[in-house]
């Protein structure tokens, strides 16, 4: 009987390693895909922002030259 239970107690130890490996290396795998995606987003998100600022600033030039041409 105590042997059963040593079998098993060492069946199950093995399993939950098993088990904490694959975790860890679905991690991994997860993170190769997501860190790329993440940076790229980083990259456009900035983009993004640097054009808005410009279309701001040239829409008030056109604000200002607008107004100029009213004034005249």
């Amino acid at each position: 009987m105590s042997k059963d239970v040593e079998s098993r107690q060492v069946k199950a130890t093995h399993f939950m390693q098993g088990v904490v490996i694959e975790a860890v290396l679905l991690l991994v795998v997860f993170l190769l895909g997501f860190v790329p995606m993440w940076l790229k987003s980083r990259e456009s998100a900035s983009r993004l922002s640097e054009a808005e600022r410009h279309l701001n600033l040239a829409q008030i030039q056109n604000a200002l030259a607008a107004a100029a041409v009213d004034v005249q």
